[in-house]
């Protein structure tokens, strides 16, 4: 079976350990609720997908801090991807870092 998934947004490497997830504008009235919600220091739990991995594990789920969040711009800590597809995310109520 084959599934195509829409991408909401991209992950982006940053400095000094950080990574940049970048929601795409088309979907933030769609998580505009959400969204709203993150605040410094949240836990976020972020599926993704890598599209130059060719096995059976291209989506990840990844746990993040939260350490800024400008807009549709979440600056997170802990999640090791670089130009993966964000597939969704959500808050987490445990601390998984």
């Amino acid at each position: 079976m084959n599934l195509r998934i829409k991408p909401i947004g991209v992950i982006k490497k940053s400095s000094s350990g950080l990574s940049d997830v970048i929601i795409y504008s088309d979907f933030e009235q769609v998580l505009g609720n959400i969204l709203e919600k993150f605040e410094k220091g949240a836990n976020l739990l972020i599926v993704h997908k890598n599209d130059n991995i060719k096995d059976n594990h291209q989506v990840q789920v990844s746990g993040a801090e939260l350490i800024n969040r400008k807009g549709n711009l979440l600056t997170v800590k802990g999640i090791e991807a670089d130009n993966d597809s964000v597939i969704d995310i959500r808050l987490c109520n445990i601390n998984l870092i």
